[in-house]
């Protein structure tokens, strides 16, 4: 504390100020001014603890104090006034004694009791609701000369509670659950019917006594800063053509330094609505999303690679009575896939191990691929894909957006965090359409399109909780109070704090915050789901390029056929070993009976090999007697 040399012919009651020195554990400092800025000089270099006085002898002092307090400095400073109150009541021009002014008035009172004089001070406090409003003048105590000034210890917020005669004017918008509307009128003027800070506000008014009317901002802005200049309710304060909001107006470093906040309601978070995920939305990768690429990369590669392995164990090993050719190790392989048996049967140690290898790695990869599957077709998942903006980036498939002239866009446009930062000049700068003019807007772009919305936690909850198509994700952002807000430098801002939180301590707020909450909504699935096209089409797609690919084909095969098929054929027929029956007809000396050679028609054996007219009789008659 700063400590001014007090001279005694400026006729200061020193035996005051003692008092007043061992009451409360801060020095008086006194000096001698004669002017407003004199008064302004010395204060600016003190502490805002710091005692001043000043005196109301004479009209120049009176004047001084006038002029102090019209500057506002009896609403900063710590004062003792000492002189006649009448001189301040009922004076012209009155000081400007605002509700928050930090002035204690001292008088000295003569009494005559049995005609004897008796002298004391008396304290005095003295402020007015408005400046249209007449002073509000109470007794603090009295000091009679001996001991020290017993004054009341609580703050002046605590005892000036009574502002009847008080009009404020409310600016605000709607926000559930806090503040519930009205249809505006022409003047956009309305009412707030509802709502958790309603209930909060019409407290504070049965309390404190004032009146209030609301109105929406011309803009219908919540307050951002654009250009260097705010727009929506901020504005409105700022611009003194209101004097208070009444909704749950966010706080952020930015509006501080513009208005006054006082003690938040409630601590809030934004979070993202995504789609709610359904069974198996997408339909290039309905039944590949089962396995992620790599182990995708690891079935085909073990597919590539074990077969070849089987072929060369069956080839070397000796005791390998069957030798497997590729073209049947493949066979098997891909036929474990499906989870067939196998006609092969090897018999070495190195051979089997590869055989089980084969069945036991397919079966754990179908295992898992099927489950997957039967999951992704009769459960409902609730995976968005993305936890963070950080995965959403990383995505760069979705849109991303928020309403316009709020708390968010404040929040990423000024962000020096690099992912805030990031997010705005990749996904919302580029494409002013991400940014929407009320919440149901950007719900429905949530659901028609590829587009993340952010939005405070509690707002979804209430208004779009019971709407299953959509969902929000659990990670939250920007954590704030939020509530009321005054215009800047409001002398009720103590006031409202105070009572708000008395409210807080006294569970009033968090009974009122229940109240307003909106019943838990469970989005369960149907237990039947139908699957339509869309789930099945790859699989539908697969078929149809199967036929098409059998179809072309088929030509090829065809003329494979004509070129070369016929010709092999003719050279295997040749090569055919002849039956035992005609082995025996084509000895000359052994007469042979007629047989028949199967269900067909008897034939006569021949006799001599010289009966075969030619090789072509030759060949007809072993093919169709083998047929």
């Amino acid at each position: 504390m700063r400590n001014y040399p007090s001279r005694s012919d400026m006729g200061v009651p020193v035996g005051v100020l003692r008092a007043l020195w061992f009451g409360s554990p801060r020095s008086v400092a006194v000096q001698k001014v004669e002017g407003g800025r004199e008064v302004a000089r010395a204060l600016d270099g003190g502490h805002s603890q710091t005692l001043n006085v000043a005196f109301l002898r004479t009209p120049e002092e009176v004047s001084l104090f006038v002029e102090i307090s019209r500057e506002s400095l009896v609403r900063r400073y710590l004062w003792l006034v000492l002189g006649d109150i009448q001189q301040v009541t009922a004076g012209d021009p009155k000081p400007r004694l605002q509700i928050d002014n930090l002035v204690t008035f001292a008088s000295l009172i003569t009494a005559v009791t049995n005609s004897t004089n008796r002298t004391r001070v008396d304290f005095f406090e003295i402020y007015s609701v408005t400046d249209d409003l007449p002073y509000i003048t109470r007794k603090l105590g009295s000091w009679k000369g001996r001991g020290v000034v017993k004054l009341p210890k609580d703050d002046w917020s605590d005892r000036r509670t009574n502002l009847t005669g008080l009009h404020l004017r409310c600016v605000t918008m709607a926000q559930a659950p806090f503040t519930y509307l009205s249809e505006p009128d022409s003047q956009m003027n309305v009412e707030i019917t509802g709502g958790y800070a309603k209930d909060v506000w019409d407290s504070l008014k049965e309390i404190h006594g004032f009146t209030y009317s609301c109105r929406m901002p011309e803009d219908l802005n919540w307050g951002s800063l654009t250009d260097g200049k705010w727009n929506g309710m901020v504005r409105e304060l700022v611009d003194q053509k209101a004097d208070v909001v009444v909704t749950a107006l966010d706080h952020n470093t930015a509006r501080a330094k513009a208005i006054d906040f006082v003690t938040g309601l409630k601590e809030v978070g934004y979070q993202m609505v995504a789609r709610r995920p359904g069974l198996m939305e997408e339909t290039w990768t309905s039944f590949t999303s089962e396995l992620l690429p790599d182990a995708w990369l690891g079935t085909l590669a073990f597919v590539v690679l074990a077969p070849p392995c089987l072929t060369i164990c069956a080839y070397f090993s000796p005791l390998e009575t069957q030798k497997v050719t590729l073209k049947d190790a493949y066979i098997l392989a891909i036929g474990a896939f499906a989870i067939q048996g196998s006609w092969l049967d090897v018999r070495s140690v190195s051979s089997r191990i590869v055989f089980l290898t084969i069945f036991l790695a397919t079966l754990v990869v179908y295992a898992h691929y099927t489950s997957a599957l039967v999951s992704l077709l009769t459960v409902t998942s609730t995976n968005t894909g993305f936890n963070s903006l950080q995965d959403l980036l990383l995505d760069e498939s979705f849109k991303f957006g928020f309403k316009a002239g709020t708390f968010l866009e404040v929040e990423f446009k000024n962000a020096e965090h690099s992912i805030f930062k990031e997010v705005w000049e990749k996904l919302v700068a580029p494409d002013p359409s991400s940014v929407v003019a009320n919440s149901q807007d950007g719900i429905n772009k949530v659901v028609n399109e590829r587009y993340i919305y952010m939005m405070e936690g509690n707002e979804f909850r209430v208004l779009f909780g019971r709407q299953c198509r959509v969902i929000l994700v659990k990670t939250m952002y920007f954590s704030t109070q939020t509530g009321f807000a005054l215009a800047p430098d409001s002398p009720y801002r103590k006031v409202f704090d105070t009572q708000l939180m008395r409210m807080r301590d006294g569970g009033v707020l968090s009974r009122s915050w229940h109240r307003w909450q909106p019943p838990p909504t469970l989005c369960t699935a149907p237990r039947v789901v139908a699957l339509d096209i869309h789930h099945l089409f790859t699989a539908f797609l697969l078929l149809v390029l199967g036929l098409i690919l059998s179809i072309v084909l088929l030509p090829c095969e065809r003329l494979h056929w004509n070129a070369v098929g016929k010709r092999k054929l003719h050279r295997e027929k040749l090569l055919l070993p002849l039956p035992e029956s005609l082995r025996a007809a084509t000895d000359p000396f052994r007469p042979q009976p007629l047989v028949r050679l199967g269900p067909g028609p008897i034939f006569v054996q021949p006799q001599r090999p010289q009966d075969f007219n030619s090789l072509r009789g030759l060949h007809d008659f072993v093919f169709n007697s083998r047929t």
